[in-house]
């Protein structure tokens, strides 16, 4: 998905996913670049691909907030935390990682 080369412009692969861990406690499932369909809407911790913000407090994880349910969500992840380690917690499920 998305503007790289070696991807088509459609998922062509989709892995049923649970929101895992913690970036500071046990790992989550890494994910290797994936777009993501949010079943039922809320909050989404996770950590978008690309070089973190390094001055930032918990520069590998965004909380994305406020999703809507059926939302096919146009950002790339290698993980989705069950929360982010400052108290935000993921509280959207039915989450389908595409490829």
């Amino acid at each position: 998905m998305g503007q790289y080369g070696d991807q088509p412009d459609f998922g062509t692969r989709a892995l049923t996913i649970d929101p895992e861990g913690s970036p500071s406690g046990s790992p989550g499932k890494k994910l290797n670049s994936a777009a993501l369909y949010i079943g039922t809407g809320g909050t989404l911790c996770a950590t978008v691909v690309g070089p973190p913000d390094v001055g930032a407090a918990n520069a590998n994880v965004t909380v994305f907030k406020n999703i809507p349910n059926g939302t096919f969500f146009p950002v790339i992840v290698d993980y989705v935390w069950l929360d982010n380690d400052d108290g935000q917690t993921t509280t959207c499920s039915d989450i389908i990682a595409l490829y």
